[in-house]
Parts: structure tokens; sequence; C-alpha cells
């Protein structure tokens, strides 16, 4: 009887052992309550896609909430802008580059990154928005510096967040439409799928086609958002990230060859419809979560524009020290 304790005490180290030796990794990432958002990460939090060695976690949040995140390390893998991740270094913070979460796609079609006002607005150009009131979510976002960039480079107006041409007008997106049927702004700065569903609703006009002059500035398709960790905690669990990354490049994968189940959940939650929501990912963006062949060499030339904008202290010329070594490749 006591060879059979001693045996069956054994058993159960040896089990436990082992299921504590495979036990998931937990990851928990960030990202912007966001149809495109919500749609790309999908199949993750909806257990389509799964990997035994690591459990990701997924929270939602508000732009300026996801930039408070990010530099509080809340979460192992958040969204941030190209011009954050110097920033974030600027103020002792080691970020890496995990891969592109927002691409633009080139094309006539592409009003991600516009101004728009109303239809019968006297306003025609941006020249004719100087010394008036825009709308945007947060003057660090970066879809508002690159409108920034254009305004400044392209057609030579200070574009300042401070004393400049404009007055910049923080709000949650939510709010922008009756911030602009109420007179309270003259222009603001729809983004993402919001901005989709704007131009098909044919209540407002752009005045700025930002997507396309920044392809002129930057010498390819604009990759807005990437996909970030933190040095220290990518070198303690270094496995465990290259798992949650793939997981999540197969997530986003999933949606696009599974767009009518995914779409059909995530639209309604966004007062959308399934079709607005395939016009975003057609003609407006794409959500890789991986690096494309020109997103390295316009890291470069957008940091330049931030110098110049005073959002970045120095540009950094080089991409290599912000890069991980194992970021995830298209």
């Amino acid at each position: 009887m006591q060879i059979f304790r001693r045996a069956a005490l054994c058993a159960a180290i040896v089990l436990n052992t082992t299921a504590g030796a495979f036990a998931a990794e937990k990851i928990t990432v960030g990202a912007i309550s966001d149809p495109g958002y919500a749609s790309a990460l999908w199949a993750v939090m909806n257990g389509k896609v799964k990997d035994p060695a690591v459990e990701i976690t997924v929270n939602l949040m508000p732009i300026p909430a996801m930039i408070q995140a990010s530099m509080t390390k809340q979460y192992d893998i958040i969204p941030n802008g190209v011009l954050a991740i110097p920033q974030m270094a600027e103020a002792g913070i080691d970020p890496l580059v995990i891969g592109t979460m927002i691409r633009h796609i080139p094309g006539p079609d592409n009003h991600t990154t516009d101004l728009w006002v109303k239809n019968d607005s006297p306003i025609k150009s941006v020249k004719d928005l100087k010394g008036k009131k825009i709308a945007v979510t947060s003057l660090e976002a970066q879809d508002v510096v690159s409108r920034r960039a254009v305004i400044s480079e392209k057609y030579g107006m200070n574009a300042s967040a401070i004393g400049g041409d404009f007055t910049w007008v923080e709000i949650p997106a939510a709010q922008f439409e009756a911030a602009l049927e109420g007179g309270r702004v003259d222009a603001v700065a729809f983004s993402n799928v919001l901005a989709y569903k704007v131009d098909k609703s044919g209540k407002y006009r752009s005045v700025l086609q930002g997507s396309k002059e920044l392809i002129d500035m930057y010498g390819g398709p604009m990759p807005t958002v990437l996909e970030i960790g933190y040095k220290e905690k990518m070198a303690a669990r270094p496995q465990a990230y290259l798992a949650a990354a793939k997981l999540l490049r197969q997530s986003a994968q999933y949606m696009l060859t599974h767009q009518d189940e995914v779409f059909a959940d995530v639209a309604p939650k966004y007062d959308m419809t399934p079709d607005q929501l395939k016009g975003w990912f057609t003609s407006y963006a794409t959500m890789p979560y991986a690096l494309g062949p020109t997103d390295e060499a316009i890291f470069v030339k957008a940091w330049k524009s931030g110098e110049a904008l005073g959002v970045l202290q120095k540009a950094p010329t080089d991409v290599k020290p912000f890069m991980w070594e194992h970021a995830i490749k298209e």
C-alpha cells in the first residue's frame, strides 16, 4: 500500500510538472475600438485561429486611451502610429516594431486621410481652412500628424498644434458629425472605416485627399499604424511573442478569406453594413499585421516630417534599432 501511495504521488507530481511546462503563455493585446480592428482580430477573439503555445487577450479602446496605454506599457502588444516609435524612444521607452497593422491602398478612391466639410460649406480647399476649426481625435494620432504633414509640405501652410493657421479641436470621433452639423467646427478628420462610411453617405465633401498626397511625398502607400511590443518584455519571452505575432497575422488573413462570416458579425456593432466594411478593405486600407516592402523606407521619411512639425525632437535616420529581429513580413 505504501509503495502504491508513493507511486501515485510521483505520478501526480509528474503530471503537474508536465502541465506547468506546457501551459500557454499569456499575451495581452490592445487595439482601437474600430470596425477595422474588430474585423482583423475577430478570428483570434472568437477562437477561429489558435496556438496551444499562446493565449491572447484583446482589449479594444478609443485612440486617446490607446496612446496612454502604449506609454505606460499596459499591454504586451499594442498599435501605435509611425511617429510614436521615436517619440516613445525619446521618452525612455524601447519599442520594437513587430509588423504593420494598417497600410493605405493606393488609388483615386482612397479617402481615409481626408479633411471633410459639409456639402454646402463655402470652403473649397485646404487654403480656405485658414483660421478655421478642425476636429480631430487626437493631435498625436498618426492620421492627424499625416494630415498636418501634407498641409505643411504640400500646401506650405502652418499646421502647428498651437499658433498655426488652424485651430485643432480634440473630440471623440463619435461627436464629429454633430460638431460639424452644429457649426462648432468647420472641418473634421474622419479616419479608418468611418471615413469610408462618410464618403459613401454623400453628406460631406472632401477638401484634402491625404492618402494620395502621402504617396507622392513618401514614394509608397502609407503604413499608418504599427504593431509594437517592448524590448525588455520581448527579450524575456521571444517565443511567446513570435507565436502571438503569427496568430495575429493568421487572424487578419482569416478575415480576408471569410469576409461574409466576419463582417456580418462586426458591422452591426458599429452601425455599418457588411458591404461598407468590404469596401473599406478593398479601396481604403489593408490590415496585414506584417511589414511590406516599402514600409521601412517610409518610416524614415515620415519621421523627418515629424521633426519638421515639432512632433519629434530629432528624426532617426535608421530603422534598425526599432525593428524586432523576428518581425513578421509579407
